[in-house]
């Protein structure tokens, strides 16, 4: 049964605790990293907002690759299945995916206690999807209001329309096993290293079905628990001390199937205790003097008969007052920082664990290494230009040599694309140092380097782009809209010279905008979005494509 302050107080720490607009009524968690073509849930936390309100309609619109496989409705009363139906919306000119939930229904929703939508979702062949959304909260079919919350990167070019966008990653090498905690596992690893400082514990969690506590955080001369956090009913993190003395600062809610970096900082100086979650601390404490962080223990457990969580990549790493090392070096299993360093790793292999075992009274039981899909990648190469008369000199160390096949040597002009000018073979025995010569030609425009890493499976990784000349750097090569003039949809296509955030928005010669395309982390390439101008005037438009390195804007022209 439901705890019926789970889902209240999930969403009142929000509200109380960060300023929103007054008009906000509802609360979204996407996760950060899903792996491609796998499962996944989004949550929505919302309210009877409108006491006279008898329903609460919400038109989902999911990309073709993205499918919603149900939805679930969590109160303080149960979890309970709600049907999901076609149905045409013409406001939208779309087919929507309606759920409807009734509010009148008192032995599935309290009058004043919030609720909780999960909506499972598939993806299939695709590296980013969008889901939009609609609501409606209604009596006898008369419109009181809507969902509302003024989070920007939600919001669309139409009322009360949100948008939601999700990336997805590929599994690299890179991520070679992880250990699942199946019922009654366990991994017991001491923090015997008399830290001075901050110590921070780092690992990355992937869960299924799984609503426990996982982790116990134990003083081993007492035996006493002190911490220990858990999912709860509605897949919420929660934090807990024997002394109740946790201040949580946000909810945090957990998918299945997708995987979360966790951060557990000790501060020796201060006597506290930080837990973060994919970088954002959602709760904090002050411990107790006679506590010596150096005598606890982290105690893994599975104790959950129908779930299971996978763990990759355990570090225990010496911080400087600053989380800095860490997320840099979350998605790379080699770590490098000038100012932290790392007194354990965990990559959980077979040989590594057996080691383990002998030298650091690290115990374990009941766990299976499997095939991991964690979001680990090939550290890139570091690209150091010299000018040299007529010739750059491109220098470069680093990567993942070990797994590396060859190098090549990457240079683009002016606001041209990348070619290859060089290649070169890799030493897979050490780290070293490699250098390749680039001819000038004679010309006083803008050259860009990257040095693109082909590993051993063919997977490719790319430096960071170098610039050699004057002027603010370019990494968008736009092109032209197709067709042009358009009637009533066109193609924006354009080219990313590294990873970034972007933003694809059209506006209109007023300077309105009209239509946001995309707003998220795209990778390097070619990217296209289609703009479809249905209810718009005839007319010049502007489209712009935005990262936080440029801008670049053309004009087109819709023709009815």
């Amino acid at each position: 049964m439901f705890k019926p302050l789970n889902i209240m107080f999930c969403f009142f720490l929000f509200f109380t605790v960060f300023p929103v607009n007054a008009e906000d009524n509802f609360k979204v968690f996407v996760p950060e990293f899903i792996p491609k073509d796998a499962s996944f849930e989004i949550s929505i936390i919302t309210s009877k907002n409108f006491p006279e309100a008898e329903k609460l309609d919400i038109y989902f619109f999911p990309d073709f690759s993205l499918t919603i496989n149900e939805i679930e409705l969590r109160t303080d009363k149960g979890e309970y299945q709600i049907s999901l139906n076609s149905e045409y919306l013409q406001n939208y000119s779309e087919i929507s995916q309606k759920v409807s939930i009734d509010l009148t229904d008192t032995s599935i929703i309290s009058p004043e206690s919030f609720f909780e939508i999960i909506v499972h979702l598939k993806s299939r062949n695709a590296n980013s999807n969008i889901l939009k959304f609609y609501s409606e909260y209604t009596i006898r079919n008369e419109i009181l209001g809507h969902l509302k919350i003024s989070n920007e990167n939600f919001d669309t070019d139409r009322p009360d329309l949100y948008r939601l966008s999700f990336n997805y990653f590929e599994k690299f090498y890179t991520a070679e096993s992880a250990a699942r905690f199946g019922q009654n596992s366990f991994l017991n690893i001491p923090l015997e290293y008399n830290f001075e400082e901050d110590l921070a514990a780092e690992f990355w969690i992937k869960f299924k079905n799984y609503k426990s506590t996982f982790l116990e955080i134990v003083d081993w001369e007492t035996n006493r628990v002190e911490y220990y956090l858990s999912l709860n009913e509605n897949q919420m993190l929660a934090v807990n001390s024997r002394l109740k003395n946790v201040f949580q600062l946000k909810p945090s809610f957990i998918s299945s199937n997708c995987w979360y970096h966790f951060s557990i900082v000790f501060d020796k100086n201060k006597s506290q205790l930080s837990f973060l979650c994919n970088d954002e601390e959602f709760a904090k404490l002050q411990t107790n003097n006679y506590l010596d962080f150096n005598n606890f223990l982290f105690h893994f457990k599975n104790s959950n008969p129908s779930g299971n969580f996978n763990i990759d990549q355990f570090r225990l790493v010496k911080e400087n007052g600053s989380l800095s090392g860490v997320v840099k070096n979350r998605n790379y299993s080699s770590y490098s920082d000038d100012s932290s360093g790392v007194f354990l790793q965990i990559n959980f292999s077979e040989t590594e664990i057996e080691n383990l075992l002998g030298q650091k009274l690290i115990t374990y039981g009941g766990i299976k290494l499997v095939k991991s899909n964690a979001p680990i990648f090939p550290r890139a190469p570091k690209v150091d230009i010299k000018l040299l008369n007529s010739f750059f000199e491109v220098d470069w160390t680093g990567g993942d040599y070990k797994n590396a096949d060859y190098y090549v040597l990457e240079r683009a002009i002016g606001s041209n694309s990348f070619e290859q000018v060089n290649r070169e073979e890799a030493d897979n025995s050490e780290e070293k140092s490699y250098s390749l010569l680039s001819e000038k030609p004679n010309q006083s425009e803008i050259f860009y380097f990257r040095i693109k890493q082909v590993n051993k499976d063919r997977s490719v990784v790319y430096s960071d782009i170098v610039k050699v000349g004057q002027g603010d750097i370019e990494d968008i090569i736009l092109g032209q809209n197709y067709p042009n003039p358009f009637n009533p949809t066109t193609t924006i296509k354009f080219e990313l010279l590294q990873d970034t955030n972007v933003e694809v928005k059209v506006f209109n010669l007023e300077g309105k905008e009209v239509a946001l395309l995309h707003n998220g982390f795209l990778s390097h390439g070619v990217h296209q979005f289609e703009f479809d101008a249905k209810g718009l005037s005839s007319g010049i438009y502007i489209y712009q494509v935005k990262t936080p390195f440029s801008i670049k804007s053309h004009k087109m022209i819709f023709a009815k």
